[in-house]
């Protein structure tokens, strides 16, 4: 396994802990696993893209964008972070547009049958915000 694999995996595995976190309003617990993984690795856009969606949960919509901006501004072709920055820089925001966790990894992006499916995701994000 090469170093980008192994980048890959513990950011996949950072992503589907805080996922799940979140989903179970664990709060705490997620922003801890986030701001570690932000100090772990500074120049990375996945722990940004977290944190902003953190805060979006939180109903923090200033430090969501901001958090969303950096992520982007690390790596522009970081697709989840334009997605959720779309989102919540919209004025007529649609609400049937989910939230980008990052689950699927760019060259995974064909084979993502292992990572946590459109439905349930939607699902979160509708009782996120509960």
């Amino acid at each position: 396994m090469n170093k980008i694999e192994i980048k890959s995996n513990k950011f996949k595995n950072v992503i589907d802990d805080v996922t799940e976190k979140l989903h179970n309003h664990e709060w705490d617990e997620s922003h801890k696993i986030i701001i570690n993984s932000l100090s772990e690795n500074p120049d990375a856009p996945e722990p940004h893209n977290l944190l902003g969606l953190w805060y979006e949960f939180n109903k923090n919509y200033d430090l969501a964008r901001k958090h969303y901006r950096a992520a982007y501004a690390l790596d522009p072709t970081y697709k989840p972070a334009s997605v959720n920055l779309e989102r919540v820089c919209t004025m007529f925001s649609n609400r049937n547009v989910p939230a980008d966790f990052g689950e699927v990894i760019e060259s995974n992006e064909k084979d993502n049958s292992s990572f946590i499916g459109k439905n349930k995701k939607k699902e979160m994000i509708k009782n996120a915000g509960n």
